[in-house]
This record gives C-alpha cells, structure tokens and sequence, in this order.
C-alpha cells in the first residue's frame, strides 16, 4: 500500500522536489556558464558556443524536465536526498520515513544525477 501524505506533506514534497530540480538545473546551468566565460575570453568561437547550448538544450535540460515531470513529487525528494541534492532533515521525521524505503533504493541503484 503506498504511502499516503496530509495536505502539509504534499505541499512540502512539491516544493522539495522544485528545490531539487533547481539544485541539479544549477550544476548543468554552471557548466554551461563556463563555457560562455570561454567564449567571451575567446577560448572558443560563436559557433562552438552555439553548439554548446544546443547540447544543454537538448541533453540535460530536457533529461532533467523528463525526470522531475515524470517522478512524482515523494520519488522526486527521496531521489534527491539519496543524492545530496535536498539535505536529509529538509523534512521532518515523519515525512522521512515514509520516504526511507524510497530514498535507499535509489541508494541501492546508484543512478547518477547526469
């Protein structure tokens, strides 16, 4: 029988889990700010820049809305506390082990966050 969550959870779960799409959209999103710090310091072309963008475009930021639009908001959260993205008491103790058996088998499955 799956977890059932009061109102107060769903809302906390909903903004946890927009808190850890935005933790792993900031990583890819530094990436990329590097490689126009390359460009303007003329590391590389316009064009090359250009290409990089597309790749962000199509590859991790399409990847990243295809997970977090697909996972629900509980796998979302117990995904990004398996990772680090979220810290672990961002919830308090009841909410935390209705996620456990979530949050360790993405431990379990060691899925990357790229």
């Amino acid at each position: 029988m799956p977890n059932e969550f009061t109102r107060s959870e769903t809302k906390l779960l909903r903004r946890l889990a927009d808190e850890a799409w935005d933790a792993e959209l900031r990583v890819c999103l530094l990436e990329l700010h590097a490689q126009f710090d390359s460009w303007a310091n003329q590391g590389i072309s316009s064009f090359e820049l250009v290409e990089r963008i597309h790749e962000f475009h199509n590859g991790a930021s399409r990847q990243l809305y295809g997970r977090y639009t697909s996972l629900t908001p509980a796998l979302a959260v117990a995904r990004a506390v398996a990772f680090g993205l979220i810290a672990d008491d961002a919830m308090g103790a009841p909410l935390r082990e209705k996620l456990d058996a979530d949050i360790d088998a993405f431990r379990e499955l060691g899925e990357g966050r790229g």
